[in-house]
């Protein structure tokens, strides 16, 4: 028999697109027909071979003419190995339902079918297995029965090709409607963050630990580093291969084997995820929305043990209902999945829900969010978190470009309400920083969020919210002429970004006006009487009068005749309208004193190139407390700098300068 068209070409590298799979009952004809296509048998398990039965995943390249391949996934029949077939369909893009025409629809059929709708499967084709053993009326009647079978399916009209693995009676037509369904199927390009569900786990000479699987999401490249989730243990790829070829990169909808020489200490095992450092967090329980299976006998109970398929993983737990006490057969509902250990589950990736005894599945859907412990919050509050999820996400699938638009957006409403880095909205999203990047920047062209900086965003009305609560402290700040930054801070845990521009704002609607660390009211002067402002106007003079040898401020209350307490509101004041700089406890000047004193050093280093701080209080014609003070303050301002007894202008001193 000539080779059929399916088989690999050694002598051409394949660019592989896509992954299929191939699923149905139980000794149908799955494996045989795979290797009928391709060349390659797929059972590679002692026990598999002795017993002529799929137990494991079985992967092989199809080749479909020119540079054109795919990958095909052979799952496992038997009930005993749903897990291992759940596991498989995982990332698949197109389905070959195979049903024998000597048995026709059985029970594995029905549930495989089952799981693909749920795992988002929606495009394949039936390829009706061992033809040669039934007659032409039979097999015109298990056609019907197939047709009738995939009514109200993602299958319906579907192409139906009879085929035999023995006899290769049909191959031709079978064929070449495999690869017209699969070049009508546009390629997944999902360029979110590489993350790849580890299926094997093996040793090979030379190399050390080899992890294999199919991707998911991204993109992966030789020496990129990579983490192991859960776990946390990082390495760098020194090798990788696509379908036992060598290859420099490998993604999304590939079959990949990576070498990463790090991780042979204390190697992963399936069910973990190998991903890009810093994005995927462990989660302990996963919000989710799902849909029951319609053939449900029994309804599913709030907190009832249930198995999380997701991945190559297989985690029990317990589901607990939002919104329902119970959900029936067809039903569909929203819940939180508590695990009992954790799982490297993300937004958006598709499940499997399995009732432990008697062994079934019950539900699949897609995570909506995670959370890292196993602590529940109230059940009304996550139910409404997750409607409002659910509304802002609407019909958008993760590999839209919506999808990421929204996800970010509630992110930051819900989720990062203070704001958060482009790497934080990247890791919320597992999208790329250039892919997050590009989302904000069409938010915010929107204007539903607000970049505070090219790295930090909050949502529009999250800031409108941190706004208004910055305001009320300023206008409720009672008789307080300024609030050190620290007051009007209090209690506020937010990022400085969002500080920096509330700040600018209340200074552009004339509520304050910053002065180093603390914040002057604008509406201060309005806070005094008049007799207040006549001794203001006293105050004033009163400084200006003493020149280079003013008055304590302790000394206020008796020249000018008030309490102290008004004394020192308004000295305080006058500090925040720039008339007195208080040089230190003891010493305060007018503001045009302590400038010329400022110029006059200035200039005199200038000219010698140093000044001596001892001869300073002949310059200004005072103490030596009040010239000291004078130097101290500059120094402080890093307008001089003090070497032994002299001072030196200091670097960028311009900069510096009272104006």
């Amino acid at each position: 028999m000539a080779k059929p068209p399916g088989f690999l070409s050694s002598a051409l590298k394949p660019d592989v697109i896509m992954m299929i799979c191939t699923a149905g009952h139980v000794d149908h004809g799955k494996t045989a027909l795979v290797k009928l296509l391709t060349g390659c048998m797929t059972d590679r398990l002692k026990e598999e071979i002795e017993r002529g039965l799929t137990i494991e995943l079985g992967f092989a390249p199809c080749w479909l003419g020119g540079n054109l391949c795919v990958g095909i996934v052979d799952v496992p029949g038997h009930e005993k190995f749903i897990k291992n077939m759940v596991a498989g369909v995982s990332g698949i893009d197109f389905t070959v339902l195979v049903i024998a025409a000597d048995d026709g629809v059985m029970p594995q059929t029905i549930e495989h079918l089952e799981i693909m709708r749920l795992l988002g499967v929606r495009r394949g084709m039936v390829a009706l297995t061992k033809i040669d053993l039934v007659s032409p009326e039979m097999l015109e009647t298990r056609v019907e029965e197939i047709k009738g079978f995939l009514s109200g399916t993602f299958l319906e009209g579907a192409p139906i090709c009879p085929v035999s693995s023995v006899t290769s009676e049909g191959y031709d037509d079978f064929y070449k409607t495999l690869v017209s369904g699969i070049k009508a199927l546009a390629a997944r390009r999902r360029s979110g963050i590489f993350r790849m569900p580890i299926e094997r786990v093996f040793s090979r000479e030379g190399f050390g630990v080899v992890l294999s699987g199919i991707p998911i999401d991204g993109a992966i490249a030789v020496g990129d580093e990579v983490e192991v989730v859960p776990g946390g243990r990082r390495g760098r790829i020194r090798r990788m291969e696509c379908f036992g070829r060598d290859a420099e990169r490998g993604g999304c909808g590939q079959c990949l084997a990576i070498n990463v020489p790090a991780l042979a200490k204390d190697p992963p095992h399936r069910g973990q995820v190998m991903t890009v450092p810093g994005f995927l967090k462990e989660a302990g329980q996963a919000h989710i929305r799902f849909e029951a299976i319609s053939r449900l006998e029994k309804p599913i109970e709030n907190a009832e043990a249930v198995k999380l398929h997701i991945g190559t993983s297989e985690i029990p737990g317990k589901i607990y209902l939002l919104g329902d006490k119970e959900l029936g057969g067809g039903a569909k509902g929203l819940a939180t999945v508590v695990l009992d250990q954790p799982a490297a589950a993300a937004p958006g990736d598709r499940f499997i829900l399995r009732r432990p005894s008697p062994a079934m599945t019950v539900a699949g859907g897609s995570v909506l969010a995670t959370e890292a412990g196993t602590h529940r919050a109230s059940r009304q509050a996550v139910h409404a978190h997750m409607q409002e999820l659910v509304k802002t996400l609407g019909d958008a699938e993760p590999e839209d470009e919506a999808w990421t638009r929204r996800r970010i957006e509630f992110a930051l409403r819900r989720e990062l309400p203070a704001g958060a880095s482009v790497r934080e909205l990247a890791a919320a999203a597992l999208r790329p920083l250039r892919d997050t990047t590009e989302a904000l920047a069409a938010l915010a062209a929107e204007k539903r969020v607000l970049a505070l900086s090219d790295q930090f965003y909050i949502h529009a009305e999250q800031y409108e919210a941190c706004r208004a609560e910055a305001t009320r402290r300023v206008k409720q700040s009672g008789e307080a002429l300024s609030l050190n930054i620290a007051q009007l801070r209090d209690g506020l845990d937010w990022a400085a970004p969002v500080w920096a521009r509330i700040e600018q704002d209340l200074a552009a609607q004339g509520l304050i006006r910053q002065q180093g660390a603390k914040v002057v009211l604008s509406a201060a002067a309005e806070k005094f009487n008049e007799r207040e402002r006549v001794m203001l106007r006293k105050l004033e003079e009163t400084y200006r009068l003493g020149g280079y040898k003013s008055p304590r401020p302790d000394e206020i209350p008796q020249l000018l005749g008030i309490a102290p307490p008004l004394a020192a509101r308004l000295i305080e004041h006058l500090a925040n309208e720039q008339k007195l700089i208080a040089l230190n406890k003891q010493v305060i000047l007018t503001y045009g004193l302590v400038k010329a004193a400022q110029d006059r050093v200035v200039a005199m280093i200038g000219e010698k190139g140093a000044l001596n701080s001892a001869d300073f209080k002949y310059v200004i014609d005072s103490s030596r407390k009040y010239a000291l003070a004078i130097l101290d303050w500059l120094d402080e301002r890093r307008i001089t700098v003090r070497i032994g007894n002299d001072r030196k202008l200091a670097a960028g001193y311009q900069e510096r300068l009272l104006k």
